[in-house]
């Protein structure tokens, strides 16, 4: 129902689509991963945003917090000129779409309908943050998602931390209050899921990761056990550093590592696949840790 990569080049740019399916009744959010060096660029910008998620003070719910976010993901998201010609910004073009589709698709207005966004490693960090802020005008009742469900899930694919830890304390509050779900896929020896980068690596980038920290409910797969499901479940860089760092990070190790090429029956973490989000958050634990 909406695409956008006409600020996207050979060297990167954010890309997304948003689609509809009757069968599942759900609308998805899907965001691309980085491809080139105008991504790497983003990625590699930890400084803290401290205004954009959080312009006014009815946007912190948490007294006292001073949260921040990504600076090169939350600015993929901010920049007005990849709203479109309207001049709106992206967070704001993919809310309004979003919000008429429930309103006045007579395929999905009323029918209860889920909302879920979804990306890989960049696209991840990208959907965190859109779900974040959805979930947050959810709860403030802002007019801009009247017609969203309460309850915005994100579900990612080895997904880079976004925020500090008092950004954490604002998703945990959304998450308490049931507007926000994140399920956070991950597989073992990724070292793009983690904070607390080393050097050399550390100084390609701008701004510290030991700030930095996870949300939601962490799926970790391995390639040859069951997979981990915690909560939060943050790792440092060094402990998911090794020779296989690159290859654990591509789409195609997620893949076979989730099982996708195995018959539901035959997979070992079939079990787990089975259970809802809200089961998958009470096996993780509490919303405090």
């Amino acid at each position: 129902i909406d695409y956008n990569d006409e600020f996207s080049t050979k060297q990167g740019g954010l890309v997304y689509g948003i689609g509809v399916n009757l069968t599942r009744k759900w609308i998805t959010v899907v965001f691309r991963g980085s491809i080139g060096i105008t991504d790497f660029l983003a990625d590699r910008d930890f400084r803290l945003d401290h205004k954009s998620l959080f312009e006014s003070e009815d946007d912190i719910f948490i007294p006292g917090g001073k949260p921040g976010t990504h600076k090169g993901f939350t600015t993929y998201l901010m920049d007005e000129k990849k709203g479109g010609q309207d001049g709106r910004k992206c967070l704001d073009r993919i809310i309004a779409c979003v919000n008429e589709e429930f309103k006045s698709n007579p395929d999905v207005a009323g029918k209860d309908f889920n909302l879920y966004v979804t990306g890989h490693s960049l696209g991840g960090g990208l959907a965190n943050l859109l779900a974040f802020k959805a979930a947050q005008l959810k709860a403030k009742d802002d007019e801009s998602v009247k017609y969203l469900p309460k309850k915005i899930t994100a579900l990612t694919f080895a997904s880079p931390v976004v925020g500090n830890e008092d950004y954490n304390k604002e998703f945990q509050y959304l998450e308490k209050k049931g507007n926000l779900r994140h399920i956070r896929v991950a597989n073992e020896g990724d070292a793009v899921p983690t904070n607390d980068i080393i050097p050399p690596f550390s100084f390609f980038l701008k701004g510290r990761t030991d700030v930095y920290t996870q949300n939601g409910v962490n799926l970790l797969l391995y390639s040859d056990a069951e997979l981990e499901v915690g909560y939060r479940a943050t790792k440092t860089f060094a402990s998911q550093f090794g020779p296989s760092v690159l290859t654990n990070h591509f789409l195609a190790t997620y893949s076979k590592r989730i099982g996708v090429d195995l018959e539901l029956e035959a997979n070992k973490n079939k079990k787990i696949y089975e259970q809802t989000v809200e089961e998958l958050y009470k096996a993780a634990g509490d919303f405090t840790n």
